[in-house]
């Protein structure tokens, strides 16, 4: 007698457990790496990082899916490696054929960010930009800058042949620009405008409203390593479609909905 009730506590203890475990794993934040110096899109080392995309993200996965996430703010090369590594479960970018390696992509897009020249106001680049001319052309005689770990600007430059000075962060190209060390940045507009403002560079720079045709469309890219699977990304998937379909999707991406918060 004694031991039935013992193999029946035994056998509730292991139920409840495993359900206890099941609850735990639903629970499991959703971690994301962005990078930590590149306003208004993301800004802030760690867990105090903040803007567009983690805005959006706290909307998709945590409210509308009902799963917590954790942001993390790094430079960007480190958070390439967090996601490859597993370390964090995804990041939100350029779908390079590197990057496809070692995350699958969402099938929607997340972001799309118009990448556009910036040059010297009243500089020859910006006369010959804003004519009728070629852009491509153009291009082809200029010096050019842009950030460590951008997979875009790797692209672009590679199949436009062309040569460009990598440094660590975009406030470096801003001051190159400005000193006439080089002609031209193509970099995301709002990404630009926020560091010309910080850097008080609005009566030396501008930013032109020339969208380049090959400005990124980001999905969300989850780590091969990451325990979230194929499951969760049908699920985000299914989730922004839905948002899409109800209309719901272009006022959350506004820009300007985001900038002026």
């Amino acid at each position: 007698m004694h031991n039935s009730v013992r193999i029946i506590l035994i056998g509730c203890l292991l139920f409840f457990s495993f359900f206890s475990r099941a609850d735990e794993e639903e629970r499991q934040p959703f971690k994301i790496a962005y990078a930590e110096s590149w306003a208004p899109i993301s800004v802030g080392s760690a867990n105090t990082v903040t803007g567009i995309l983690p805005e959006l993200m706290d909307i998709v996965i945590d409210k509308k899916m009902g799963i917590p996430v954790k942001h993390q703010g790094l430079p960007w090369a480190r958070a390439q490696e967090a996601v490859r590594s597993g370390e964090v479960d995804a990041f939100i970018t350029t779908p390079t054929p590197e990057r496809l390696k070692f995350t699958r992509a969402s099938k929607n897009v997340v972001f799309t960010l118009n990448f556009q020249p910036i040059v010297r106001i009243n500089s020859d680049e910006e006369h010959l930009l804003k004519s009728e001319k070629d852009i491509n052309t153009i291009l082809k005689s200029k010096k050019y800058c842009d950030v460590l770990g951008n997979g875009w600007a790797e692209n672009f430059y590679k199949v436009k042949n062309l040569k460009y000075l990598v440094v660590p962060t975009l406030d470096i190209c801003l001051k190159h620009l400005a000193q006439g060390q080089i002609d031209i940045i193509i970099h995301a507009a709002p990404v630009s405008l926020s560091f010309i403002q910080k850097l008080g560079m609005g009566k030396q720079l501008t930013v032109l409203p020339i969208v380049i045709s090959s400005s990124p469309a980001f999905p969300l890219l989850v780590s091969n390593e990451s325990s979230f699977g194929q499951d969760f990304l049908n699920e985000f998937d299914h989730t922004v479609s839905n948002m899409k379909q109800q209309g719901m999707w272009d006022e959350l991406v506004n820009l300007s909905s985001f900038i002026t918060n």
